[in-house]
């Protein structure tokens, strides 16, 4: 395999595996972390949130049909406007989610399995299931119009080559789940919150970073600066590892001041889960 053939396909299955395992990570951690936190409602909850998967993976058939079919179906920025929408709104579910798993901790003095059920009782849960179709349909619908797109411009054996690629990222991406799911049971429920919070944050970044760009390539703000620096030479965001960082993380190689700033707005407002109340019980 020549060296090109073999960045290549590093390209796609590294884009398939990320978008993959960003949807299944997300579903995996409100599976794993729900049941531990509401073990006498575990069933329900599993239903809620697989259904909430199943809607999101019929949602991104039907958005990845619409991006495919922008120019008849949405006008001018639609497909650019709809995507910083499902993002922006995908990240503030996210913070949410964790800003949720912080108070459950707070509350492990109590009877944390009760105070869960209320939540589902509550309709919280609802909000769980919606948080994994959306993982899903932005994920799946993406990976979809990812695929179809290079398969278009391809023709013969290339094809076949853009589908083999990505069968293998998502396969990469099954095994990660499995290996996440399977770490799950053997650490402890701190460790475990610790390690789903970070990597639900983590995620949330890279949505943030991508509504920030729409919000730029849309004309909504400006990016108030040139870029600031360029570090471009060590690690590019256009291709390989550093697209990689690119989508999951935010990462950008030239970035802008508006950018710096939206991004570092968000990881004010997600220290915030970890900070101590305001107001503690009285002293006896």
């Amino acid at each position: 395999m020549s060296a090109g053939l073999t960045l290549q396909t590093f390209d796609i299955a590294s884009v398939v595996w990320r978008e993959s395992f960003e949807a299944l990570l997300v579903v995996g951690i409100l599976l794993t972390w729900s049941a531990r936190a509401a073990p006498e409602a575990r069933g329900r909850v599993t239903s809620w949130i697989l259904a909430g998967a199943g809607a999101g993976l019929a949602l991104a058939l039907m958005l990845a049909l619409m991006m495919s079919r922008a120019s008849d179906v949405l006008e001018g920025d639609g497909e650019d406007i709809l995507q910083m929408i499902m993002a922006a709104f995908a990240a503030v579910l996210m913070l949410r989610m964790v800003f949720w798993m912080r108070a459950m901790e707070r509350g492990q003095t109590g009877d944390i399995a009760n105070r869960a059920v209320r939540h589902v009782k509550t309709g919280n849960w609802l909000g769980l299931a919606t948080l994994a179709a959306l993982a899903v349909a932005r994920e799946g619908a993406e990976t979809v119009v990812f695929l179809f797109g290079l398969m278009a411009s391809s023709q013969g054996w290339q094809a076949g080559f853009v589908v083999a690629a990505g069968l293998f990222g998502f396969v990469l991406a099954a095994i990660s789940f499995w290996a996440f799911k399977t770490g799950s049971k053997l650490i402890s429920r701190t460790v475990l919150s610790r390690v789903s919070e970070v990597l639900l944050l983590i995620l949330g970044s890279g949505l943030t970073m991508l509504v920030v760009d729409k919000v730029i390539s849309l004309g909504i703000f400006s990016a108030m600066t040139e870029p600031l620096w360029d570090s471009s030479r060590l690690l590019d965001d256009g291709n390989g590892f550093g697209a990689f960082l690119a989508g999951l993380v935010g990462y950008r190689a030239r970035p802008e001041l508006l950018p710096l700033l939206s991004l570092g707005f968000y990881w004010l407002i997600a220290s915030l889960a970890y900070a101590p109340p305001l107001a503690g019980k009285a002293p006896a």
